[in-house]
């Protein structure tokens, strides 16, 4: 069996151990987060990956060399004016005289890899692309980007509406949408879906037909400490459920149902 695909499934083997967390209180609530989170920032990621990939599309047309190239060994043929040969971007060393002087001919030269011109393949240049995206400048630093007017522009608009605009208003969009989140309710809704899933996939026909496992209803208690702290916050949903709470209970927590919600018990 490849290596690639034992590192592969020991990760999802793993990942799939943690999920058998989701049920515990303390755990479950940051599980059900992760997931509606993700649900409401997927069109921004579409946005961003179709935003990276016409950079690193661009990038490649502007830094691919103007013909066919080896990494093996250099091509007569390739044209030493190309900046975007990788034998011409990779480091040269002249050897220097006695007397301090500087040879003109080339005593050494690096050999070039794939990643000393990561734009020649399209699928390379998205990698490079999305490593850019995390503020690492690697795979510019081979061209000096004061010989060349386009890749500076795109480097600067790559940096400042992804890296500096997108990304922080990535974070602010999170942040709002964490916010917005009633962590109960979504936790309560994960152990509904948990046991919806045990019911259809883990059980046998004549386990699920069983009126004792699962009753037709199933009644969430909550504090009476947490629903005054919700009414009180005026997030509570509808008035009408407020009269079975008698009044003299809203004194104790200091609430005044009549003043509030203009209502008479």
């Amino acid at each position: 069996m490849p290596v690639g695909a034992v590192s592969i499934s020991t990760l999802l083997l793993e990942l799939k151990f943690l999920i058998f967390f989701r049920a515990i209180d303390v755990i479950g609530v940051y599980f059900a987060i992760i997931i509606e989170v993700v649900k409401s920032a997927f069109s921004f990621l579409i946005i961003l990956a179709f935003i990276v990939f016409a950079f690193a599309h661009s990038l490649h047309l502007l830094l691919r060399p103007t013909t066919r190239i080896s990494l093996d060994y250099p091509s007569h043929s390739n044209d030493l004016n190309d900046p975007n040969d990788p034998w011409n971007l990779v480091s040269t060393y002249n050897s220097i005289s006695e007397n301090d002087s500087i040879s003109e001919n080339l005593t050494l030269t690096a050999l070039p890899t794939a990643t000393t011109n990561m734009f020649i393949m399209l699928n390379t240049a998205i990698l490079a692309v999305y490593i850019l995206l995390t503020g690492d400048s690697t795979y510019l630093s081979n061209w000096i980007l004061t010989e060349n007017l386009t890749l500076v522009i795109l480097v600067v608009c790559f940096s400042f509406f992804t890296n500096i605009y997108l990304m922080n208003l990535f974070i602010g969009l999170l942040s709002n949408s964490i916010a917005e989140m009633n962590k109960k309710e979504l936790f309560l809704l994960q152990k509904a879906k948990i046991l919806a899933e045990i019911e259809l996939l883990y059980l046998l026909p004549y386990q699920r037909r069983k009126n004792n496992w699962f009753p037709e209803l199933i009644v969430h208690y909550d504090k009476l400490r947490d629903i005054i702290k919700i009414i009180k916050n005026g997030k509570w949903n509808s008035t009408d459920e407020l009269l079975f709470i008698h009044d003299t209970l809203l004194k104790i927590y200091g609430m005044d149902f009549e003043e509030k919600f203009g209502l008479k018990t």
